[in-house]
């Protein structure tokens, strides 16, 4: 669907900062309700910063969310295309990112993940197991049951989005790119270095190489601060426990 700009305006007010719910390379993130009552989630671009390279990326991330279907994945409502404006809307999850949510681990009680915040919801094993086991689902259907497989290059915590029920949905498709672009026969995307420095498959950064694996390290790296409690880098540990995947 095809929004108008005044339907976008009367649904987040006018970009109203009470509306706000979140920041990014892309943009702003913006909390909107419809007039058939649904709420959206409504990103919407940085003017003053786009320019030809965002735009093929906004277009990126409309193809790639006009294939998928919202198995653990947001889903994708529409978009607006108009001089400056550049917006896509997506289904609102009610809850924070898995990001903000406080996890302690039961083995590793005082590693308490430092940017949770202390009035989320304490995750037992069993729903971090559960949140797992749904990324793993979206990641399988990206990679397999599109038209295309399609790698997402930024897995990480603050793009699961967990519902009321605490069940995960993976966002941002901002860096996702089609495997399609790849050369008929050939194994890799050959690409800017994009994604999330903590998350990022130390073949990819050396290559260049982009494959369906890097999405699969970057998981790797979740379940490791899912089961651990920790950020995937903690700076301010002893220089041998800094490296989470490594002090695991």
């Amino acid at each position: 669907m095809e929004f108008t700009m005044e339907e976008i305006l009367k649904a987040t007010r006018n970009f109203s900062p009470a509306f706000k719910i979140g920041q990014g390379g892309f943009g702003t993130v913006y909390k909107g309700r419809l007039d058939d009552g649904t709420f959206v989630a409504i990103k919407r671009a940085k003017q003053t910063v786009y320019d030809k390279h965002l735009g093929v990326e906004f277009q990126s991330e409309i193809r790639t969310l006009a294939q998928v279907e919202p198995l653990h994945l947001v889903k994708f409502c529409g978009y607006l295309e108009h001089g400056d404006e550049r917006i896509v809307v997506v289904e609102y999850v009610p809850k924070e990112p898995l990001g903000n949510t406080w996890m302690v681990s039961s083995c590793y009680r005082l590693a308490v993940h430092p940017f949770f915040g202390v009035h989320g919801k304490v995750l037992d094993l069993a729903a971090r197991l559960d949140i797992a086991i749904d990324v793993a689902h979206a990641i399988t259907y990206l990679h397999t049951y599109t038209d295309h497989p399609i790698i997402h290059r930024d897995i990480k915590s603050s793009n699961i989005l967990l519902t009321e029920k605490l069940r995960a949905k993976v966002t941002d498709f901002g860096f996702a790119r089609l495997a399609a672009d790849i050369d008929s026969g050939a194994t890799h995307v050959s690409t800017q270095v994009k994604g999330t420095s903590d998350y990022l498959d130390p073949e990819y950064l050396r290559s260049y190489q982009l494959t369906e694996k890097s999405d699969v390290y970057s998981f790797g790296i979740l379940l490791v601060e899912l089961v651990a409690g920790r950020r995937p880098i903690e700076p301010k540990r002893e220089p041998r426990e800094r490296i989470t995947a490594k002090w695991v």
